[in-house]
């Protein structure tokens, strides 16, 4: 099934094509844009409105900041 990232009032959500939230992988309210950083491995990039990037794991773990 083919999932989709969508940021929802600053938070970043994991959708299946059936439009149901599988996860939230971010939920500070302050995110302005989401791709996959590694499609494969789950894993994403977050842009904030600060500016600030976020690299976060399938497990919704922060493993980078730039």
């Amino acid at each position: 099934m083919e999932t989709f990232l969508k940021v929802n009032k600053g938070n970043v959500e994991l959708y299946n094509s059936g439009a149901q939230r599988i996860k939230t992988f971010y939920s500070g309210g302050n995110a302005v844009r989401v791709d996959w950083y590694n499609q494969k491995e789950g894993s994403v990039q977050v842009q904030l409105s600060t500016g600030q990037i976020l690299i976060i794991n399938s497990g919704c773990q922060i493993v980078k900041r730039i």
